[in-house]
This record gives C-alpha cells, sequence and structure tokens, in this order.
C-alpha cells in the first residue's frame, strides 16, 4: 500500500511538473543569494520545493516538507516574490484548499518579516540606551523584550527548541518587568504601569490528557 502511495505521487508531480516554472525558480533563488545555479544551497532549495511538491501529491515519506520549505525560505532570505512564485508552483499539485500551501506561506512570510525587522530593532534599542531619562530606560527594556520575544516567536514558527524559546520568553518577561518597574518609580502616573491583574498559565491549565485504553 505504500509502495502504491509513492507510486501514484511520483506519477502525479511529474504529470503536473512545469520545468518552465521550476527553472524560474531556481533563477530567483540564485539572484536572492547572490550566488551561482551550482551553489549548494540552490540546489537544497530546490529539493525543498520538490519534496514539498511531492507532500502535496500524496507521498507518505515526505510529511513536513511544505514547513521545512518555508523554514528554508525564511533562514535563507529570499524575497517575497520567490515566495509567491514557489507557492503558485505547489498550488499545482493542490487537490483542493490544502492548508499545508497557506501555512507555508505566512509561515516564510512571517520569517521574512522577522528576521529582517530585528536589524532595525537592535538599532532602536542600541539609541534608546542613549536616552538620559526613565522614558529612556524603560523604552530600552521594552525594545529589549521585543527582540528577545521576535526571536522566540521565529523559533516557533520554525518548529524550533522549545527550551530555546522558554529561554527568550523568560527573558523578555525580566525586561517588561524591569520596564514596568522603571514606570511605577519615576512616572507622575504609577498606576500606569500597575498590571496587577495579569496572569500567565502554568502546568494547571494544561488540558487532561485523555485516560489510556489499556489500563
Amino acid at each position: 500500500m505504500t509502495n502504491d502511495l509513492r507510486t501514484a505521487a511520483l506519477r502525479r508531480y511529474h504529470d503536473l511538473f512545469d520545468p518552465t516554472q521550476y527553472n524560474a525558480i531556481t533563477e530567483m533563488i540564485a539572484s536572492n543569494l547572490y550566488t551561482e545555479r551550482d551553489d549548494s544551497r540552490i540546489s537544497d532549495g530546490m529539493v525543498a520545493l520538490q519534496d514539498a511538491c511531492l507532500e502535496l501529491a500524496g507521498h507518505p515519506d515526505l510529511t513536513g516538507a511544505c514547513h521545512r520549505l518555508a523554514v528554508f525560505c525564511g533562514q535563507n532570505s529570499l524575497s517575497f516574490y520567490t515566495v509567491d512564485a514557489m507557492r503558485d508552483f505547489l498550488r499545482r499539485f493542490d487537490t483542493g484548499d490544502d492548508l499545508r500551501i497557506a501555512d507555508f506561506d505566512g509561515t516564510a512570510r512571517a520569517l521574512l518579516r522577522a528576521y529582517s525587522g530585528l536589524d532595525d530593532l537592535k538599532s532602536a534599542t542600541a539609541y534608546a540606551n542613549g536616552v538620559h531619562a526613565w522614558q529612556g530606560r524603560m523604552a530600552y527594556a521594552l525594545l529589549q523584550a521585543v527582540e528577545y520575544l521576535t526571536v522566540a516567536a521565529a523559533q516557533l514558527l520554525q518548529h524550533g527548541d522549545e527550551a530555546y524559546v522558554h529561554e527568550k520568553l523568560q527573558r523578555g518577561i525580566r525586561q517588561i518587568t524591569g520596564a514596568l518597574y522603571e514606570g511605577v518609580r519615576h512616572s507622575e502616573n504609577p498606576s500606569q504601569y500597575v498590571f496587577r491583574g495579569a496572569y500567565f498559565p502554568n502546568e494547571g491549565d494544561a488540558p487532561t490528557p485523555p485516560p489510556s485504553p489499556h489500563p
């Protein structure tokens, strides 16, 4: 049965394959990476695209390939035009409104925006650090918090290490707490920076696992 699914997926891939679109995407990746077509990153990207197409075509061994392609786009700073071209190519193998294509598009774009925004965010943080007032100190801490939270979000989009996500979240929360202390201690309206009702979930908020079918 599994071999039948593999054969059917490969047949569907070859039947719907468009070499003109495929070669155009190859050129776009090479242009984005400022390299020649024989660069290993180009072949990595095209293999990732092929695997994503095969996943959509029903190949049983390539679950998650669309997500891995999105991560490749984000980590290599490909252009939005390249992501558009990949999305259109993937749609050739779509048997309906496949959410995997929408998730590919959303994940790739979110990662690209997150990574491109980090450089500007770091610059803003550095400038805020030079402001000699409590507002500057508070802004500096909040900008640092946003940086940590952005990195955590990018890791989540990549299905990354949850321990690393936890570390960045913890640092972000500490920065937010420090920023609020600045407001409470130095503002003429300290109540504007008090959030007594804030609540963070704990293990008790996790859903109860279903009972085991085998006592």
